[in-house]
């Protein structure tokens, strides 16, 4: 593991720094480390060292850019919920969804449903496309239920430390 120490859960313990740093790095993953290390009143070394050792544990598994999709041309998100076939078949359903250049996520969830996507269209007529010349001509894809989100007023959200 790295040296990190985990508890029986499979859990890596953090203190109230290890929170603080993460908090930062979720909202600005591009803040410097002596902003942080400004922030709390510790050395950025302190501040390098937790995140170095953050990485090698595992808790921080990268570093992402967040795209702004309305300036790209896609300004339509839609949640999808898909029902598939079971066995096999639900298999060739993911493999499909991965094609699909506008799929965004996708979850296996429990429930009625077997899938959720999100994807990512130009209007509601690409949208249409999308769920039914490319979504409903998947091998294995029974049912569909479309969300399209009317906005997004919480995205990347952070626990706050009491969840912890």
């Amino acid at each position: 593991m790295n040296g990190a120490i985990k508890n029986l859960e499979g859990k890596v313990p953090l203190d109230a720094t290890d929170q603080f740093i993460l908090q930062h790095l979720s909202a600005n993953a591009r803040i410097s480390f002596q902003e942080i290390a400004d922030a709390l009143g510790v050395s950025r070394a302190t501040i390098h060292e937790r995140v170095k050792r953050m990485v090698q544990s595992g808790v921080i598994k990268g570093y992402h850019t967040e795209i702004d999709w309305i300036k790209l041309g896609y300004p339509v998100a839609a949640l999808v919920a898909l029902q598939t076939e079971q066995g096999q078949q639900s298999y060739h359903v993911l493999e499909d969804l991965a094609r699909i250049a506008e799929v965004e996520n996708a979850y296996l969830v429990t429930g009625r449903f077997d899938c959720v996507i999100k994807l990512r269209a130009k209007n509601h007529e690409h949208l249409q496309h999308i769920l039914f010349d490319e979504i409903g001509q998947i091998r294995g894809f029974r049912h569909a239920e479309t969300m399209v989100v009317l906005s997004t007023p919480l995205e990347n959200g952070f626990l706050s430390s009491s969840e912890w």
